[in-house]
């Protein structure tokens, strides 16, 4: 008979060495199986700690097919790093020699805008207010409260005015609802799937609407009983919904390209929008109430036109995400990374963006996790959002599109993550590094 103890560690005879993959397997297999809490690697195994028994077969079955769609990625193939905070040499030379920059005097007034928020935020004092992170409601979603909601406003603020003021940028406002035939359209259910939540209404039809509260009140008393926080869980509410035909926002993006469908651009024009709002992604086992949440806030840029204007705005959008981690005192690396496939192109994909420049983040090195943390990305999609919607040059050909993604909750997370909000400090530093990134790029 198995020791209970032994049911909570299943090892798989697998050589996993490409660091790539390792973070792939281990988050794909905690959003299959979300009381996993570690995957450990050795030399020809690899090891699965989890909260509660994990099916031997499924489990194995599930390593096999993820391996199996990255078996093509060479060994030697990772990630690249363009800076380094920590590399005193890196950062003198980036700021001395770098061709592309992002426009000094609108960095320099979104630094002053955001500092000066702060400190009316921390001179708000003797008064009744809601204090740091105010409740967890659960896994992966948060409330925020007093100095912490001040700080993600003013970190959108500070990111939305970076754009807007360097390239006049259209500022879009979205809901949080999108069709799903958009995000179909995207590509988003081949590249991105895992991260999609549906939206179905309750049903108008009479009778089911008649039987609803009843069934509902059941269901209350039912998960009372049997002692659980919840009620609804019973998958018979499925049968008093509508059909979803709409999703909460996988990226904020997405809007943009549809917005553009039919449009033709110059070969040295491009448009620039900012656009912000609330992001749901549901990671399973992956989710906490730190840097993993469902519902978080980003602020992106999206530009789309002629090839040329977007590759130097890619430039000066890459240094902007290096002088906001710069600015905001963080320890960081531009690193050149890759999203998190599940499809069976999963390889080929990681591969590519491995390989090239294609997606660059800002990864933040978390001193309570233990390990980086993706902030900011900037993303090239070659034409796969202007094939999509139809959007050309004037030749004809694919218009080129990028977009500057900035996680607020993230960059809140990271500032804040050994105790609660100093705003005042934070506006001191910000400002104070302001003034120096000022004088050695002079």
């Amino acid at each position: 008979m198995t020791d209970p103890m032994d049911a909570l560690r299943n090892t798989i005879k697998a050589a996993v060495g490409q660091s790539a993959v390792r973070e792939t397997l281990t988050t794909q297999l905690r959003f299959y199986f979300p009381r996993i809490t570690a995957v450990e690697f050795g030399a020809d195994e690899l090891t699965v700690v989890s909260e509660e028994a994990v099916p031997q077969e499924k489990l194995e079955r599930s390593v096999r097919l993820i391996l199996d769609r990255f078996r093509a990625i060479p060994s030697g193939v990772r990630t690249r790093t363009l800076l380094d905070s920590g590399d005193p040499a890196s950062v003198e030379s980036w700021l001395a020699t770098r061709p592309a920059r992002f426009p000094s005097a609108v960095l320099r007034d979104a630094a002053d805008a955001f500092a000066g928020e702060l400190r009316r935020v921390a001179r708000r004092t003797g008064r009744r207010a809601v204090t740091g992170r105010a409740a967890e409601l659960r896994s992966g979603v948060n409330v925020y409260g007093h100095e912490s909601a001040a700080l993600l406003a003013a970190l959108d603020r500070f990111a939305n005015r970076c754009v807007a003021r360097a390239y006049d940028a259209e500022e879009l406002l979205i809901p949080s609802l999108i069709p799903s035939s958009v995000v179909d359209r995207s590509g988003y259910f081949e590249t991105g799937c895992q991260h999609l939540s549906f939206v179905a209404p309750v049903s108008n039809d009479p009778d089911l609407f008649e039987e609803f509260l009843p069934f509902w009140r059941g269901s209350a008393q039912q998960a009372q009983q049997a002692g659980q926080a919840e009620r609804g869980a019973d998958r018979q509410v499925l049968d008093y919904l509508k059909a979803p035909r709409d999703l909460l926002n996988p990226a904020a993006c997405l809007h943009c390209y549809r917005l553009l469908e039919g449009q033709v651009f110059a070969e040295d024009e491009a448009l620039v929008m900012t656009v912000g709002g609330s992001v749901f992604r549901d990671e399973s086992g992956n989710l906490n109430n730190q840097e993993r949440l469902y519902e978080f806030r980003m602020r992106e840029g999206v530009v789309v036109g002629g090839a040329g204007p977007v590759a130097r705005m890619h430039g000066e959008l890459l240094d902007l995400m290096a002088m906001t981690g710069l600015l905001l005192g963080l320890d960081f690396s531009l690193e050149t990374a890759s999203d998190m496939f599940f499809n069976d192109g999963a390889g080929a994909q990681l591969f590519a963006q491995l390989v090239s420049d294609s997606k660059i983040e800002l990864a933040v090195r978390s001193h309570t996790l233990g390990r980086k943390v993706a902030s900011a990305s900037l993303n090239k999609h070659g034409s796969h959002f202007s094939d999509a919607f139809r959007i050309r040059d004037e030749r004809g050909l694919a218009a080129s599109t990028l977009c500057i993604g900035f996680g607020i909750d993230r960059l809140a997370f990271l500032l804040t993550e050994h105790g609660d909000a100093d705003l005042a400090a934070l506006a001191d530093r910000v400002a104070a590094n302001a003034e120096r990134l000022a004088g050695e790029r002079s």
